[in-house]
């Protein structure tokens, strides 16, 4: 837009179904045709193993592309890289977007970052694992996709507390705190939202939404590593924002700090 030149945007094709409606609304030939390639990971393509979630997408992804006219290069190996450039010349003359699509392990030169903990701090696992301990056998947990899931699905199990109410948000990242909002408002029961700093920077108006309109069974848990770590560790931007700020701006009764793992238990006790 102000360059002119031809934007780049790097994402995973869930990720892509979620920016549909700005690249047809404003990126689109009829409306203000400003080109963009689209880098897009291929979750789940067809013959590759991968979650439920992502098979789903990775089915429909070309049929998408196709619906929404863009011209794209399915990148399996390197050779293709060599058609890459007629594609971006095609963008620059027709003035439309086009998509790169990456099978898994084109792109390996960068290492991921695993996120390390520091040893002051409780671990994700330690957190959920109290929480756990503190419960009701009643009370409902729905937990944000990634780790988190996962870690509660396996505690539940390895320590044998498989009798919860758990409800995974597998794929819906940044949706948790909307749905435990939907369940505490159906309920007497503590409905405990357990969300990440990638999944609540994603969709935050959805927990000024649950501060607005959840009652005192709405118990809403920021795990925050400022990392996205099942996709990458790459880093957010969570260790630049005032969280205590924001709760009580977003009308949130009261705010509880886990420094270190010597307010671990108590904290948890008081929260809940």
């Amino acid at each position: 837009l102000t360059t002119k030149g031809l934007g780049l945007v790097y994402m995973q094709n869930s990720g892509f179904s979620n920016a549909i409606n700005p690249i047809i609304s404003v990126g689109e030939k009829n409306v203000y045709s400003i080109p963009i390639v689209l880098l897009i990971g291929w979750r789940g393509s067809p013959g590759m193993s991968d979650e439920p979630q992502h098979i789903a997408k990775g089915k429909i992804t070309t049929k998408l592309l196709d619906n929404l006219n863009i011209k794209y290069l399915i990148i399996k190996d390197e050779k293709d890289f060599d058609k890459i450039l007629s594609l971006i010349n095609y963008s620059k003359r027709n003035k439309v977007n086009i998509e790169l699509l990456c099978k898994r392990s084109v792109l390996t030169d960068h290492k991921k970052k695993n996120h390390k903990n520091n040893d002051k701090f409780p671990s994700r696992e330690e957190i959920i694992l109290e929480i756990l301990e503190n419960i009701k056998k009643k009370d409902k947990v729905i937990a944000t996709t990634g780790y988190t899931s996962r870690e509660l699905f396996q505690l539940r199990k390895v320590y044998k507390k498989n009798k919860g109410k758990d409800f995974y948000m597998v794929g819906g990242m940044g949706h948790s705190s909307m749905v435990a909002l939907g369940v505490s408002l159906k309920s007497k029961n503590n409905i405990i939202c357990l969300d990440g700093d990638g999944s609540l920077l994603m969709h935050m108006g959805g927990v000024a939404t649950a501060g607005a309109f959840g009652k005192k069974n709405y118990k809403y848990i920021l795990l925050n590593n400022s990392t996205h770590e099942s996709v990458g560790g790459q880093k957010t931007i969570a260790d630049q924002v005032d969280f205590s700020l924001i709760s009580k701006s977003l009308n949130y009764k009261s705010y509880f700090l886990i420094k270190d793992k010597k307010n671990l238990k108590k904290t948890i006790k008081n929260f809940l």
